[in-house]
């Protein structure tokens, strides 16, 4: 595990105003002169726990709930960003970057760590915050993209709608690629020659994709799933194991930028929004025949639409969510967090989180027919042996 203690400057804490003080007194002597010290006390404690009480009940039927705010204090708490993969990715540097300015922003200023909890493309590490993950705002988690429309095309633990977000770090170019040695490097010779593309699982955009373009468009990848991460796919390609994968472009700006720089890879097809450096590569979209086919890639883009997002388990308080979320909200206009991006060249994109729970709802808003036929290309609805 690798641990990432945040800054610790301690924000100044916020002064909660005294609502009864001048309820103790009469208001004809500011000192309670002219009656006895014994009934002074009296009536005075009896004015205190009334007022208390009213001003309890007062603030909880506004919404203030000043108990719930202490309660969300992070002070000596330690908060876990969990990683849907393994190391040496793009998803690990996000989550890093994350870890290391979100502290400041949260009021008792937590250390915060990384975990990585990778396994079947991102459904390991959600299927762990739909399950057994802390409901007290210690644990936030990075969304793998592809993933989030995986329980649409078959039974999982976890539902994105569920998930509380707190927002996306970036929304990012997806690209197709192989090793520079490998002379089929097109769209059509793939048609023709087997290209062995690595994957890190099923809910993974890597696996998703290339298995998709073999039905609808004919294409003839092999895909090789169960590499923990980018990292290890990378490892893979320069090796000689796998001759191609899918990756985000930033994915290779910031964890292989001498594959650009050398041209180590060469790229075949992009997705999702575009970026001027692969502004000539073929979109896929516009290499898609057919309405039902169009379709269900439509459902694939989610992921790139969703993006690096983060998000907390359902059932969080309110005070913590609140919290949380202007902290991430603050932490990405951090001039020390988008300094450090530039450096480690990952592009900061940002949505906010009503954004992020739009593109899910309208994403799952679909006709049932849809996933099913995407659920069938890519083998997700096939009964089990017993």
């Amino acid at each position: 595990m690798l641990r990432i203690m945040a800054e610790t400057t301690r924000p100044a804490r916020p002064r909660t105003a005294w609502l009864g003080r001048r309820d103790r007194y009469p208001l004809n002597s500011p000192h309670g002169r002219g009656r006895s010290g014994a009934r002074k006390k009296r009536e005075d404690a009896v004015k205190h726990v009334s007022l208390s009480g009213a001003v309890s009940a007062a603030a909880l039927a506004l919404g203030l709930a000043a108990p719930a705010a202490n309660a969300a204090d992070f002070k000596n708490k330690t908060i876990t960003v969990v990683v849907p993969g393994g190391s040496g990715g793009t998803f690990h540097i996000y989550a890093q970057l994350v870890a290391r300015h979100l502290g400041k922003h949260v009021p008792g200023t937590p250390a915060v760590i990384t975990q990585n909890r990778p396994g079947a493309g991102g459904v390991t590490a959600s299927n762990y915050m739909a399950g057994a993950a802390p409901r007290d705002g210690t644990v936030i988690a990075e969304i793998n993209p592809g993933s989030v429309v995986v329980p649409l095309l078959r039974k999982v633990a976890f539902d994105p709608r569920k998930f509380v977000w707190l927002g996306t770090a970036a929304v990012r170019t997806y690209t197709l690629g192989v090793w520079h040695t490998v002379e089929a490097d097109t769209l059509e010779s793939h048609k023709k020659t087997e290209v062995i593309m690595g994957s890190s699982g099923v809910g993974s955009l890597n696996y998703q994709i290339p298995t998709f373009m073999n039905a609808a468009m004919g294409t003839r990848y092999k895909v090789i799933a169960g590499y923990k991460g980018g990292g290890d796919i990378n490892i893979a390609m320069e090796r000689g194991e796998v001759q191609g994968r899918g990756n985000f472009y930033s994915g290779y700006t910031g964890a292989q930028p001498h594959w650009i720089r050398d041209k180590k890879i060469k790229f075949f097809a992009t997705l999702g929004p575009t970026r001027p450096e692969v502004a000539n590569v073929p979109r896929l979209l516009d290499r898609i025949e057919g309405d039902i086919n169009r379709q269900m890639y439509k459902l694939l883009e989610v992921g790139f639409n969703v993006g690096q997002s983060f998000h907390l388990p359902e059932g969080v308080p309110k005070a913590q969510v609140d919290m949380l979320r202007a902290a991430f909200a603050a932490t990405l206009k951090d001039s020390e967090f988008l300094a450090e991006a530039e450096k480690r060249k990952v592009p900061i994109i940002t949505q906010g989180y009503e954004k992020v729970e739009a593109i899910i709802a309208e994403a799952y808003d679909v006709k049932p027919e849809v996933p099913k036929n995407l659920a069938a290309i890519l083998g997700l609805n096939k009964k089990k042996k017993k």
